[in-house]
């Protein structure tokens, strides 16, 4: 099987590489090119670009780099046209693989689109687009199947591969120490405007208790980039490696950019302070358009607030410490890790990487 992969991020790496080890138990040998990171590069796919030359937050940034991301779709289109893969798999990032299933469809190849774009948010109108150029969806929540199944797009739901990815993972007993897990992000936009933050707040809570503070470092994000930020602050936060679940599971409370890293910590049993900051024009934008009354993924499979959104000038030192106080306090923390409980259990069953795999075989089997 001739597969092409487009996962524009770290997450998206992460995910289309369990698939891939699937799929190679599932048939004949698999030949694979593309775009990724690492995850995917190990898997034995070649790389066309990393994952990390694609990772930029907001219209104005995207703006900024068109001309890259212009050069790499050609590049990508190409490719497609002369090694005429037996299924294009894209992975998340829809800005960019939205328009990848367009001109793959009219190239006249199968579409297999994991992990779906939020038109249940905003932009409902890319559902249309999606009908006519993606063959196969396949979504995490059950949610995104019915909005799916209402717009007659043919579906697969397989629930959430972090049930697997995480099965190992054993929660620790809490000790008397406050234990802060720092999850940045996976893009550089990301680092800058939510890290420092994050290190105010960890240095306001040191005058008050011990805390055992550490950052985790994404594998799309270079460890120097981390340490000159901490730098900057003149405080001993040290920045392990990104662990597959362990150091959030370890930690008693995380602070986390928006995104996957907030439903590991879900799924983990762990309470997060979940924020985002983009640029005011970008954030304005985004407010006109989506109707949404939270953000973080958390909150919205919980169809309520369980864990605190801070957004924008929000995200400062004193607003994250005072959150993390009213978490740990004895009549709030168990209340909240019953409810991520609720959350895990809406993410379905093990298996969900296996369930992709099949899909992908069935399709090009048949």
């Amino acid at each position: 099987m001739k597969l092409a992969i487009v996962a524009g991020e770290a997450s998206g790496d992460l995910h289309a590489s369990e698939v891939v080890r699937e799929l190679k138990q599932l048939g004949p040998a698999l030949e694979m090119f593309g775009i990724g990171g690492d995850l995917l590069a190990r898997e034995g796919m070649q790389l066309m670009h990393h994952a990390s030359e694609l990772g930029f937050i907001g219209i104005f940034n995207v703006l900024r780099h068109l001309p890259m991301f212009r050069r790499i779709f050609r590049e990508l289109i190409e490719r497609l046209e002369i090694e005429k893969p037996d299924a294009v798999l894209l992975v998340d990032y829809p800005g960019f693989n939205l328009r990848v299933a367009k001109r793959a469809k009219e190239l006249g190849l199968r579409v297999v689109y994991y992990i779906s774009p939020q038109v249940w948010a905003w932009r409902k109108g890319r559902v249309r687009h999606i009908a006519k150029y993606v063959d196969r969806m396949i979504v995490l929540f059950p949610f995104e199947e019915q909005f799916y199944r209402e717009h007659e797009v043919p579906v697969t739901y397989v629930g959430h591969p972090l049930i697997e990815q995480l099965a190992h993972v054993k929660r620790p007993s809490r000790g008397d120490e406050l234990r802060l897990a720092l999850l940045p992000g996976s893009r550089r936009q990301e680092i800058n405007g939510l890290l420092p933050a994050m290190l105010d707040a960890v240095a306001i809570l040191r005058r008050e208790r011990k805390v055992n503070a550490y950052i985790i470092q994404a594998p799309t994000i270079d460890y120097d980039e981390l340490l000159a930020i901490v730098k900057t602050k003149d405080i001993d936060v040290p920045i392990l490696p990104h662990d597959r679940g362990e150091g959030v599971a370890a930690a008693d409370v995380a602070l986390s950019a928006s995104g996957t890293a907030t439903l590991e910590s879900a799924v983990l049993g762990t309470p997060v302070v979940v924020m985002y900051r983009l640029s005011r024009a970008t954030y304005l934008l985004g407010k006109a358009v989506v109707k949404l009354p939270n953000f973080s993924l958390v909150n919205i499979v919980a169809e309520k607030e369980v864990v605190p959104e801070l957004m924008q000038s929000e995200v400062n030192g004193e607003r994250i410490a005072s959150e993390v106080r009213r978490i740990v306090a004895p009549e709030n923390y168990e209340r909240i890790r019953a409810e991520l409980a609720k959350v895990r259990e809406k993410l379905g069953e093990p298996g969900a990487s296996r369930r992709v795999a099949e899909e992908i075989h069935k399709m090009v089997a048949g």
